[in-house]
């Protein structure tokens, strides 16, 4: 079912919501890559064990603890997730800033999954992982929203 717009204020571009701003929207082109590399049941695996994991943990063992069988396949899920919500550290995979954000914003779908940050415990590394979005090391916004006055 399509959204079509009604009424004085309503315009032919309105018509179709989901089309691409004619400047470009970079926002929330970017918000969308983020949101879709959190599209696979493997990939939100990997996250809660990276939750879950005491230090660094090296490629092997973090396809075994999720199960995956196929090198290959779990290298393209771990590769989605890599820079924006995993981050390379003492040769091996940690929970980046992003990623920790997912476990904690998932808590009501996944309790089990969040339980392994509830103790406040910060991001692999010190917590010298600043939020991508803000800088902030110490932000503790599941999600920010940028309003512009255009």
């Amino acid at each position: 079912m399509e959204f079509t717009p009604t009424g004085p204020s309503a315009s032919r571009d309105d018509a179709h919501v989901g089309d691409a701003d004619p400047q470009g929207d970079d926002a929330a082109r970017d918000a969308a890559d983020a949101l879709s590399a959190l599209a696979s049941e493997h990939r939100i695996a990997i996250l809660r064990e990276l939750a879950a994991a005491d230090g660094p943990l090296s490629f092997s063992t973090l396809r075994e603890r999720i199960g995956m069988r196929d090198t290959g396949r779990f290298n393209y899920h771990l590769g989605e997730l890599r820079g924006r919500f995993v981050r390379e550290r003492d040769g091996g995979y940690v929970l980046g800033h992003a990623g920790e954000r997912v476990v904690l914003a998932a808590a009501d779908l996944d309790p089990e999954g969040a339980a392994m940050l509830a103790d406040g415990r910060t991001t692999e590394g010190g917590g010298d992982d600043a939020c991508p979005v803000c800088g902030e090391v110490d932000c503790d916004r599941v999600i920010h929203v940028h309003l512009s006055g255009r």
